[in-house]
């Protein structure tokens, strides 16, 4: 009887076979997601790395030479700092300084107010740039910004953009 009970026990039919599962096979749903998942991790990479890269054909100079062009041959302005700095992964941002030869407070509302839409103007087709823009006054003491004009956004290119259309400047 020993030997019947050993050799049934040797039938491949009593064993125990484990389940997919317990021997870590994919079943075909788990194996499609991963594909899935894997395909939409892939084409996002590029995606993203396109995204962080400084957009071509525009250098930081040329941004800030722009900035500088469009506001150098206007009355009252006697020199103009420009600059423009591009921290992939981060943004952009600019400066205009707008130096005047004069102190008065009405003629230096009127650079900023004749600057303002001039820089903007400028950026035509800039992405996104958190952009300063200033009027001093000739004894460097007195200083405007684009609040002086009704300005009060976050001063980002896109903002000032969305005030000048509610907000034309003659």
């Amino acid at each position: 009887m020993e030997g019947a009970l050993g050799s049934i026990s040797k039938l491949s039919f009593m064993r125990r076979i484990p389940s997919p599962r317990a021997r870590n096979v994919p079943t075909k749903g788990a194996s499609r997601m991963r594909t899935t998942v894997g395909a939409v991790l892939s084409a996002m990479l590029p995606l993203t790395l396109v995204a962080c890269a400084p957009f071509g054909g525009t250098s930081d100079e040329e941004h800030a030479d722009d900035y500088r062009n469009a506001v150098d041959s206007l009355p009252h302005v006697s020199s103009v700092e420009s600059s423009y700095k591009t921290i992939t992964g981060m943004g952009r941002t600019a400066d205009v300084l707008i130096h005047a030869d004069t102190n008065d407070e009405a003629l230096l509302k009127e650079l900023m107010a004749s600057a303002f839409p001039a820089i903007v103007e400028a950026a035509e087709g800039d992405p996104e740039v958190s952009l300063y823009i200033q009027v001093i006054g000739a004894d460097g003491q007195d200083a405007l910004g684009p609040e002086s004009i009704g300005y009060s956004g976050t001063g980002t290119l896109t903002s000032y953009r969305e005030f000048l259309t509610t907000h034309p400047i003659p």
